[in-house]
């Protein structure tokens, strides 16, 4: 058993049934348990609002992950607009995008940070990426990719038909080896 299964079980309160019970107060009682994200299963729906260098997105059009099928989608979960680490990695990411990630593949950050957040940081480091504003980290829970107040840095590829084809749940920003593996790891999802 499990951290989670644990801390699922204990929110659950048991009580003996009794036809009296049933009679006075029927409950139903559903549980849906999130499968643990893992390469090779569905990556979470992501659906949040955006900005880019050029201003925000338009709000009837969010991003969203279901319609970028049939394309590789890097995910790109970071802590914080404007933080040294995180400048240095979206640095690394816009310097190197040519190979690193290459045609067709998108490329999406994901932070608690707002939008207009995004739109400055955007601009300043010359950004071609969409900024994901996540500002509950409703999306960075369901991608394990959350601790208590931020997204932690996560990356997520995901391959054409919906499925997690990489999945580096500590990246090492300041290391250039990180870089590499996931370069490789596009590279292997771009040939599937």
């Amino acid at each position: 058993m499990n951290f989670r299964d644990v801390a699922l079980l204990s929110l659950l309160t048991v009580t003996p049934l009794t036809a009296q019970t049933l009679e006075s107060s029927p409950v139903r009682l559903s549980l849906r348990v999130a499968e643990e994200l893992r390469v090779g299963r569905p990556a979470p729906a992501v659906t949040l609002p955006y900005a880019t260098a050029a201003g925000i997105g338009p709000a009837d059009q969010p991003f969203e992950l279901h319609r970028e099928l049939g394309r590789v989608v890097v995910l790109a979960f970071y802590p914080g607009d404007f933080t040294p680490g995180c400048t240095a990695e979206w640095r690394a990411f816009r310097d190197r995008a040519a190979t690193l990630f290459g045609p067709e593949v998108v490329v999406a950050g994901i932070s608690g940070d707002s939008l207009e957040s995004h739109v400055a940081f955007a601009r300043q480091l010359e950004l071609p990426f969409k900024l994901l504003s996540d500002a509950g980290l409703r999306v960075a829970r369901r991608y394990d990719a959350a601790d208590a107040n931020r997204a932690r840095r996560v990356v997520v590829v995901v391959g054409r038909d919906g499925l997690v084809r990489y999945l580096d749940r500590a990246f090492a920003a300041l290391d250039p080896e990180a870089y590499v593996q996931l370069g490789a790891a596009v590279s292997a999802a771009r040939a599937e």
